[in-house]
């Protein structure tokens, strides 16, 4: 499928560097990118034993409001 994409300005030289190492189109590569990125494993660590997710810095925080609707939504 084509499509246009807008891509952050820092990003374009890394999916171009990426590209080029593996002699493929830019539209590949995001392909290609977006795929690894999708199939990511989470990162969790044991706490109290429970699952904890790692999140990167600057990921938004999840509020107790969003928890209760949440929950809500189960019922």
């Amino acid at each position: 499928m084509r499509t246009t994409l807008a891509l952050d300005d820092d990003l374009v030289p890394q999916v171009k560097r990426y590209a080029e190492s593996r002699d493929i189109s830019i539209g590949k590569a995001v392909s290609e990118l977006v795929h690894k990125g999708l199939h990511a494993p989470l990162r969790t660590r044991l706490v109290n034993r429970f699952h904890v997710v790692d999140l990167p810095p600057g990921s938004p925080k999840v509020t107790k409001e969003q928890v209760r609707k949440f929950w809500e939504e189960l019922d």
